[in-house]
């Protein structure tokens, strides 16, 4: 207790540098809760609500191509499911889930929500209670088309029924048709997703509109498959015995041959599979353990230059009799207690911190999902007690040999201006800010770099707007019919000035029909991806500022009942006719009229009998799927044929269009998001969902990688190095305090201030340096760890060192800026008769 008063009178009387200390802590545990809690929620915590999740597992089976190849697959037919549910020896349930957003309500009112379609054992699979009413089971789940109920999520229970227990019982309108609410799940609940859902449906109640022989067909892979582990039965045997029992899987595409089964538990820390996300996360948590690394080091500075300031005070301590272990005590009860109040305050901000995370790194997660929790909490105040004692350490080790009469003469001033540990503090500090203004400098250039390529198109004002029919059995016709119509009424809204009917999208749905060219086999050279179809209008055509190499665009008369015609680009010209002309030459697309789906065709006679397209125009090539130009998107095949034009297919249910592509006047389509959706759905006859969204949308998930390495790994830098530049200040000024009667005596001796505060800065340049030379030392050993993250972007580029060097030495001269304008302020007179 003496000491702690000790402590608090000590702060009271410093409260600038205990705040320093507190705020840097602050900040350094703050940053590193949150990002752990991030691990946490990724790779470590099992999802909420769910009982012993450590033996529910994912199955996914591996398929060996004819070559080898690897082909993990974690899609299911209902068949394949059944064949899973029923191998009691291995697991003791089975459920087939689907997620997948539905439409609720009717015209333009209508919305869409995550949902999870479930077979009946799903929530007696995962061991979950309901919060009020109850959970769908197998007598809801019958086929061929189960009881139209509904459970809901927590959060849209509260949002939309405002957490009222008379929502139970109530009917809703899910892809219009009416299902009755039974219960509520618990909160922050989301089975085995990370991402929000808001309702639960048995799946063959969801599925109730699937034609007959849905549920027997091998085929039709759409649902994934989670099972509970029978006790004593390890992952590995289990997956042993279903790859025995399914044997030559029947639904396996083409010639692909089953090879194993693997087990991934609900744990995703215990997966064998890391996602991108999770690597993500654990660069950055590397990221922010550096930012605590220097935090700590900026902390053991400031108590050692506090310690050097009460050497008197301590040396009068010494000779009342208090022993090194009483000394100790008491620096450690200081130290604590900083460390506890950052911690605590870190604690506070990384809820503010983690929410930033989850919005910015995992826009899908459930919000509900805290990023910070109790474990989380113990972990950061353990991790700011841990930094707090090695800091107050540091300072101990330079009390073992003490000069008592030195001090109490002195008072602490003229002493040994040898500051090593200080010194090297500050180039530990130096080094690490080095690595992450390095790894921002390398992230930002990689993001204005794939930001700035040209991809072939133009995203600018554009929207585009999927049509989800999933409520109404539309012939495909009628679905394209109804496609046009909203193109025409949309073209006409105000802010709008073009709107077209597409099939086919860069970065959206592709089209990949049968395709044959005379006297060409795309395949002498091995496989490669056949060439992606484009249905196209003329507005397409200038909406996507698609450019014309050689020949022509199409035009309105290129429609039903005129020659067919087709556009290729580049490569496709280059690859299919090398050393000849593309123009006039000749393409068969599609399925020919005696195509069969029962029978099996053989693949070199599929396109016989379709009529010839004459290529009439060759245009720039584009980006079609990955903003990486590396293996087939370096070879892609691209044509594209009128709209009207489309090649026929023989399977059920295809529609031509696949959505429209809308041109606003403004800069930000955003805006007119809502009124073209509310415009669309309270003009179709039929209920619709109308899914409108910038077309940048469909190509910014690709860009998350490079934005967020840019954004976090820039903040961090640069909280980092104010960290590193209030040390590096601190030991400047203390030098300058410290050498006040050696500047007294040289400006006596006729030196000019000009030089004394030179002096002063090249000392701070050289601590500096220091660091930065280890830092960069270590960027490019280390340079091939980071390289595979960039995009067209050296680890060692030139460049982004040498912006380093100059943010460092700007930095350096900034911190050194004051204290060496207060050394050339030192007064000679009074420098020399001690009024320091």
């Amino acid at each position: 207790m003496n000491d702690l008063r000790y402590a608090f009178r000590s702060f009271r009387r410093e409260p600038a540098f205990a705040a320093g200390v507190v705020c840097t802590l602050a900040l350094a545990v703050g940053i590193n809760a949150a990002m752990f809690g991030l691990v946490d929620r990724l790779m470590l915590a099992p999802p909420p609500g769910v009982e012993a999740a450590d033996r529910v597992m994912r199955v996914t089976l591996d398929y060996t191509g004819p070559r080898g190849e690897a082909f993990p697959s974690s899609a299911f037919s209902y068949p394949g499911f059944r064949a899973i549910a029923g191998m009691t020896g291995a697991v003791s349930e089975a459920a087939a889930v689907r997620a997948d957003s539905v439409t609720v309500g009717r015209g333009a009112e209508l919305t869409e929500v995550p949902s999870v379609q479930a077979s009946g054992a799903y929530f007696g699979l995962l061991r979950v209670r309901p919060l009020l009413g109850r959970l769908f089971g197998p007598a809801d789940d019958a086929i061929p088309s189960g009881n139209p109920v509904v459970v809901l999520g927590y959060e849209y229970w509260r949002q939309h029924f405002g957490g009222r227990a008379s929502a139970i019982g109530a009917r809703i309108v899910i892809e219009d048709e009416p299902f009755t609410i039974i219960g509520v799940t618990p909160a922050g609940f989301n089975g085995s997703e990370l991402a929000p859902v808001g309702l639960f449906l048995p799946l063959t109640a969801a599925a109730r509109g699937q034609p007959a022989g849905w549920w027997d067909d091998p085929r039709i892979h759409s649902y994934s498959v989670i099972a509970r582990l029978r006790d004593g039965i390890s992952p590995a045997a289990a997956g042993a015995m279903i790859t025995s029992a399914m044997g030559d899987d029947p639904s396996a595409p083409g010639e692909l041959r089953l090879s194993g089964t693997t087990l991934e538990s609900l744990v995703p820390g215990r997966s064998a599979r890391t996602t991108p996300q999770s690597r993500i996360a654990l660069w950055l948590s590397l990221v922010s353990v550096a930012v605590l690394l220097i935090a700590t080091a900026n902390v053991a500075i400031l108590l050692l230059l506090r310690s050097a300031r009460r050497r008197r005070d301590t040396a009068v301590r010494v000779t009342l009799g208090a022993g090194p272990a009483r000394l100790a005590r008491t620096a450690l009860v200081e130290s604590l207690v900083l460390a506890l109040a950052g911690g605590g305050l870190g604690v506070l901000l990384s809820r503010w911190f983690g929410e930033i995370v989850r919005v910015t790194l995992l826009p899908g997660l459930a919000a509900t999902a805290r990023m910070v929790d109790g474990r989380v909490v113990l972990g950061s105040i353990v991790a700011a007690c841990i930094a707090g004692i090695l800091a107050g350490l540091v300072p101990l080790l330079q009390q073992r040999r003490r000069q008592l009469a030195s001090e109490l003469r002195t008072g602490g001033h003229g002493g040994s201006r040898r500051l090593v540990v200080q010194n090297l503090l500050v180039t530990v500090q130096v080094a690490l800010c080095t690595l992450l203004l390095v790894g921002a400098g390398l992230f930002v250039r990689s993001l204005d770099r794939v930001q700035s390529q040209d991809l072939g198109f133009s995203t600018a004002r554009l929207l585009y707007v999927t049509l989800d029919f999933r409520g109404a059995a539309l012939p495909p016709a009628e679905r394209d019919r109804l496609h046009e119509d909203a193109a025409r009424r949309v073209a006409a809204l105000p802010g709008v000035t073009g709107a077209t009917v597409v099939e086919g999208m860069p970065f959206g749905p592709h089209h990949i029909p049968p395709i044959s060219i005379p006297g060409v086999d795309l395949m002498a050279n091995g496989p490669v991806q056949l060439p992606i179809l484009y249905g196209a209008t003329p507005a397409y055509l200038a909406m996507m500022g698609v450019t014309l190499r050689e020949g022509r665009l199409f035009t309105e008369r290129d429609g039903r009942g005129a020659p067919l015609v087709a556009l290729v680009n580049e490569t496709m010209a280059r690859t299919v006719w090398p050393g000849q002309r593309a123009i006039g030459q000749c393409i068969h697309a599609g399925f020919g009229p005696s195509f069969s789906i029962a029978a099996d065709p053989d693949p070199s006679t599929i396109t016989e009998g379709t009529p010839c397209r004459e290529v009439v125009g060759i245009v720039r090539d584009s980006r079609a799927r990955s903003l990486r130009l590396e293996g087939n998107e370096a070879r892609l095949m691209q044509y594209y044929v009128p709209f009207a034009q489309i090649p026929v297919s023989p399977f059920p249910n295809f529609s031509f269009a696949s959505g429209l592509l809308v041109r606003t006047a403004g800069d930000d389509p955003g805006r007119l998001a809502l009124p073209v959706q509310r415009l669309i759905q309270s003009g179709s006859p039929v209920s619709l969902y109308a899914r409108v969204r910038p077309y940048q949308d469909l190509i910014d998930p690709q860009l998350r990688s490079w934005r967020l390495g840019a954004t976090l790994f820039s903040a961090f830098g640069i909280l980092a190095l104010g960290i590193a530049a209030v040390g590096l200040f601190a030991v400047v000024s203390y030098l300058v305090t410290q050498r006040t009667q050696e500047i007294g005596v040289r400006l006596a001796l006729g030196g000019t201030r000009r030089a004394v505060g030179g002096a002063v800065v090249r000392d701070a340049l050289r601590m500096a340096g220091g660091g930065a030379v280890v830092g960069l030392v270590i960027a490019l050993i280390g340079a091939p760890v980071l390289q595979s993250l960039l995009f067209q972007t050296s680890a060692r580029e030139p460049a982004v060192l040498i912006g380093t060097i100059a943010m460092l030495l700007a930095v350096s001269l900034g911190a050194a800026a004051l204290p060496a304008w207060r050394a050339s302020r030192v007064s000679p007179m009074g420098a020399l008769r001690g009024d320091t």
